[in-house]
């Protein structure tokens, strides 16, 4: 949850709490009753209170507290709850809010510390990026993206930093997160993470250029299909094959005539399907059937079907008939079935 309950605010002979988490909360709920006019004072109140709270560091108390603030109706100009929410907000606020929202389950939960943490702005994008590096967790993960990527411009310019970092992982993130921001200042920055000199950042890079798609991205993804590391061609290979990068046809072809790893060897044919190009045919072949010479794994022989099948020619499927009855029972099935879909 966002918030705990609030104390009810004291009325008659009953003296407001001075000290202590019942005092700023008793100051926040002051503050959200009052009308515009007399917010002011009521204000300084809910700072001097957070202070106090701040030296015990009872940060989960100050979540609260901030929590309600920025839930509540107002905007970002001065004397609103969501100005004095982020007035108290400090980077150990932001984490625990952060934490907060990585395992909150419920979904009204979760909906309440999205609004919390998309109103209280770059702070809190901060705070989200630096969850983002430490958890394993990927429910966390994916809860911490989705935020940034909904706060627009706090978002993007706090994944502009993420890049410039020294880490490898966090530029990873960074490149994670601007895949589903998208845009064409996300393609810049991305094209920048292509040139990091850890393969799991570019790899990364890549899968988040397939999702932006565009012209630039594909001129970007053309460019590593000859990358040194093998799971870098294949999210190269994917990532054109996704974009239908037509130029991505010749090198996608020398790559399937060069590659050993059978897993990247799948992808290749999976792209070539994606582009559809006849020209690609006889080169899909030699991964499809086996010979005295050629004894393509069984995987790779279906990937190539199927790529067959995607080309549609004439020659692809005729090949394909042929192959209804092939020795091997999985190239058998998979066929048949490709088969059966016409």
């Amino acid at each position: 949850m966002v918030v705990s309950s609030a104390p009810e605010a004291p009325s008659g002979g009953v003296e407001a709490p001075e000290t202590g988490p019942d005092a700023l909360s008793y100051a926040v709920s002051r503050f959200l009753e009052a009308d515009r006019g007399g917010r002011e004072g009521l204000a300084e109140k809910v700072l001097a209170a957070a202070a106090a709270l701040r030296e015990e560091t009872s940060l989960d108390e100050l979540a609260d507290a901030v929590g309600r603030l920025a839930r509540a109706p107002g905007g970002t100009h001065e004397g609103t709850p969501w100005a004095l929410a982020r007035a108290v907000l400090t980077p150990g606020i932001a984490g625990r809010l952060a934490e907060r929202l990585g395992s909150a389950r419920d979904e009204r939960g979760h909906a309440d510390l999205v609004t919390v943490c998309v109103r209280l702005g770059r702070d809190m994008a901060l705070a989200l990026s630096d969850a983002l590096s430490d958890t394993t967790d990927r429910f966390a993960r994916r809860a911490y993206m989705d935020v940034m990527v909904q706060m627009g411009e706090d978002g993007i310019a706090v994944a502009e930093e993420m890049v410039e970092d020294g880490r490898w992982f966090v530029v990873r993130n960074a490149a994670a997160v601007l895949g589903e921001i998208g845009g064409e200042r996300a393609v810049g920055l991305l094209a920048s993470a292509l040139a990091h000199e850890d393969a799991r950042v570019r790899r990364e890079a890549l899968h988040a250029l397939a999702k932006v798609g565009g012209e630039d991205a594909g001129q970007l993804v053309y460019g590593m299909i000859g990358d040194p590391d093998s799971d870098v061609r294949a999210a190269a290979a994917m990532a054109a094959g996704a974009l239908r990068v037509p130029r991505a046809l010749r090198p996608l072809l020398v790559l399937l005539e060069e590659e050993r790893d059978p897993d990247v060897v799948v992808t290749v044919l999976h792209a070539l399907g994606q582009l559809a190009d006849p020209a690609a045919t006889p080169a899909i072949e030699k991964r499809a059937a086996r010979s005295f010479f050629s004894r393509p794994p069984t995987d790779v022989r279906i990937a190539a079907y199927r790529a067959l099948y995607s080309i549609r020619t004439p020659r692809a499927k005729r090949v394909l008939v042929g192959a209804a009855d092939d020795k091997d029972p999985r190239v058998r099935a998979a066929v048949r079935e490709l088969l059966f879909q016409r």
